[in-house]
């Protein structure tokens, strides 16, 4: 599946990165190359900048050929009506059905 070859990494600023899952290429990075790598901090680099150092090096960005982003489809604001108001309503559909004791008295 397509699961198992592409890795997805999500960073803190919201990106998501993928990257190709070669299985074919497993190999094993030295632990003081991992701690070297890890200690290099870009915090203070603009991404332009990371950006045009690394075409300086002839390194391209895949940002180009990545997924796109979609613009959120905006709705539209229906204008505002006024709410429904409740009416009373009367039987009158049973008009010859119901019988009026109003004149009669309560009695015990």
């Amino acid at each position: 599946a397509l699961g198992d070859q592409i890795l997805f990494v999500n960073r803190p600023d919201k990106k998501k990165i993928l990257f190709f899952n070669d299985k074919s290429c497993q190999f094993s990075v030295d632990e003081e190359f991992q701690k070297l790598w890890r200690s290099v901090t870009v915090d203070s680099m603009d991404e332009e900048k990371i950006e045009e150092y690394l075409k300086r090096q002839g390194i391209s960005s895949m940002q180009e050929s990545g997924p796109k982003k979609v613009a959120p489809i905006q709705r539209r604001k229906k204008p505002a009506s006024q709410k429904k108001r409740r009416f009373k309503t009367h039987n009158e559909h049973l008009a010859g059905v119901l019988k009026d004791y109003s004149d009669i008295a309560p009695g015990k």
